[in-house]
């Protein structure tokens, strides 16, 4: 049974994609401790389907131990931003090594489908809040395996979800893949500039830079080389969030 939590008019936030919505190496007791007023939607076992504390690793379907992702972080921006005006939601749904191209986040996809019910049953729970944010990272498992159409896919995806949301405005910003992984072959720069110019395609839709103001970088890239570390990961946050300001003020 669910622990009763006073929760009135909740920000609800969406992050949706795969592995590096959530597996960065490092998690930080202190950098990534829990705040109060930040929740999640719990996935698992006696906490399935309940709000709870918004703790690292949140509740992605492939959580993993001692990883984090960046929906904390600008979780904690936006909740400073408001000066605590409202209590977020996060609702995880990332999921490692999936994509469009193995059908997993094309509209009627299992995953696809998982991230807009569990949404639904938020709006159903407190009618009186939003969707604030849709935050997506994903990109790695198409390039990989070589999906020619992903920009289609992509596209196709955003304006499946926000009407699926009953939204087609709100604000959703996508990730570049780690930089040093995706500089050793021509396809995954080509995908990497379909999720740059994404914005350029969509309305209301912001793109994280992992090479603006700097590059995201690990102090040995050559380790687990497709994946942004804990330190990645926060900065991803906030870079996500300085994204999500322009999109909104």
């Amino acid at each position: 049974m669910c622990q009763e939590q006073e929760i009135e008019s909740p920000h609800i936030i969406l992050v949706v994609g795969q592995s590096n919505t959530h597996y960065g190496l490092g998690l930080d007791a202190v950098l990534d401790a829990t705040q109060e007023g930040i929740y999640q939607l719990g996935r698992f076992g006696s906490k399935s389907d309940c709000i709870i504390l918004a703790e690292e690793p949140l509740d992605h379907h492939t959580k993993a131990d001692d990883r984090i992702g960046f929906a904390l972080t600008f979780a904690k921006e936006l909740y400073q931003h408001q000066q605590g005006a409202n209590q977020l939601i996060i609702v995880p749904c990332g999921f490692g090594g999936t994509g469009f191209i193995d059908n997993r986040w094309n509209k009627s996809n299992d995953l696809y489908e998982d991230a807009v019910c569990r949404v639904d049953a938020l709006n159903a729970q407190y009618p009186e809040g939003s969707v604030v944010a849709i935050l997506w990272h994903q990109g790695e498992t198409d390039a990989y395996l070589g999906n020619t159409n992903y920009q289609q896919s992509l596209d196709n995806f955003i304006v499946n979800l926000r009407a699926d949301l009953h939204n087609d405005s709100i604000p959703m910003i996508v990730g570049g893949m780690v930089p040093y992984w995706v500089n050793q072959d021509a396809d995954w720069q080509q995908l990497q500039q379909i999720l740059k110019e994404t914005p350029i395609r969509n309305s209301h839709l912001g793109y994280v830079d992992p090479e603006v103001p700097f590059i995201i970088e690990k102090p040995d890239n050559t380790f687990d080389e497709i994946h942004y570390d804990a330190a990645g990961q926060r900065e991803l946050g906030r870079r996500y969030f300085q994204q999500f300001l322009l999109l909104t003020e």
